[in-house]
């Protein structure tokens, strides 16, 4: 019975410092994978338009440039969505960090403020 409360606890435990971790900062997984939480924008038009997301969790807002499929990402542009992809970094080592987005959930319609 003991055995049973501890496990219990621990597993409650772990998942509630898990989301205090994701929501607190940006999140890395072992595998390389990266999410960002935020307000998808789409920059310019056309074929030399680019896609971003402000990712407001941690001390100061963090703006990444977006690679991925444009069609979808258009039908979410000014929606608060998760992507999860990888993260390159910039070249010469300054500017934005670019999220290759190998998968997306819409959050909300709108984006908060």
């Amino acid at each position: 019975m003991r055995l049973l409360i501890v496990l219990a606890l621990a597993a409650s435990t772990s998942g509630t410092l898990l989301a205090q971790t994701r929501a607190n900062s940006s999140s890395t997984s072992p595998s390389g994978r990266y999410g960002a939480i935020g307000c998808l924008a789409r920059q310019g038009t056309g074929p030399a338009s680019r896609f971003t997301i402000v990712d407001r969790r941690g001390d100061a807002p963090t703006t990444y440039r977006v690679q991925g499929d444009a069609e979808l990402l258009t039908k979410h542009v000014g929606h608060t969505v998760e992507l999860q992809g990888s993260l390159t970094p910039p070249p010469a080592g300054n500017g934005q960090y670019t999220l290759k987005v190998n998968s997306l959930v819409w959050i909300a319609s709108r984006c908060s403020r």
